[in-house]
């Protein structure tokens, strides 16, 4: 690596929906300014164990198009360096000294104002303002995380995760024991996502209802990001998932 060169690192998990959200704009950046001189590295910390996963990494490069080089930094070693303990994120260097650091979505037009600046360049820049994006925070299943898990009742809160059936909270995730479980969270924003697994080898079927009407199924299989729904309005309306046993939920997310 040429330590003359101006450098991107773009700290990036695959089954972070903050991360793939970012990551649109980064590789935005990364597609303009890289006939310029810009270098962009992705970094992968694992925010779940499945993430360490060489295999499941390279299933994720490929569905999500990303031709950026990835460095895998299973035991977190570079991010520690770097005193980086939350992602998305971003660090811009050259010569290597740190120019700009970022944590979390945003500031992508003073990200691209400084590389502008660096490479000395009168181009037309890609951001006039910056982008919106939902700031709607994570439901996180398992103890590591202080899921909050309560049985099903009347009354729902945002931020609880209610289960009906027989599910055990893990460290990572709340997994099925039974057949004809189900989860119910009060669901926000426009679109719905969660991070799930079959803990077999044979895909789950998951049915989705909402406000107690039955919508869809999706068959869950690989440990990633799944969609659940496209919610018609923007207030909390009451979303539950039934599945048989061997499911792992790690979280909810919502756009």
């Amino acid at each position: 690596m040429n330590s003359s060169n101006l450098i991107l690192l773009d700290i990036f998990s695959y089954s972070c929906m903050n991360c793939l959200r970012s990551l649109n704009y980064i590789m935005k950046i990364d597609k303009k300014y890289k006939k310029y001189g810009l270098k962009t590295i992705i970094v992968h910390p694992p925010e779940w164990e499945f993430e360490k996963s060489s295999k499941n990494i390279l299933y994720a490069i490929k569905k999500y198009k990303i031709k950026t080089p990835i460095i895998m930094d299973r035991n977190k070693k570079i991010i520690k360096k770097l005193k980086i303990n939350f992602w998305p994120a971003q660090i811009l260097l050259k010569n290597k000294k740190v120019l700009y650091k970022h944590a979390g979505e945003g500031n992508y037009k003073e990200l691209e104002n400084l590389i502008f600046k660096n490479l000395e360049l009168k181009a037309k820049k890609i951001f006039e303002k910056e982008p919106k994006y939902s700031r709607f925070p994570t439901i996180y299943a398992g103890t590591r995380k202080k899921g909050s898990i309560k049985k099903a009742g009347n009354k729902l809160k945002i931020g609880i995760i209610y289960k009906n059936g027989k599910w055990t909270q893990e460290d990572e995730f709340v997994k099925s024991i039974g057949s004809n479980n189900s989860l119910t969270i009060l669901a926000k924003g426009r679109l719905v996502r969660f991070v799930a697994k079959s803990l077999t080898k044979k895909p789950i079927k998951v049915f989705i209802a909402l406000n107690n009407k039955y919508v869809k199924k999706i068959n869950i299989k690989k440990p990633q990001l799944y969609s659940i729904l496209a919610l018609k309005k923007n207030e909390p309306q009451k979303l539950t998932l039934t599945s048989a046993k061997n499911l792992a939920v790690y979280s909810f997310s919502f756009q």
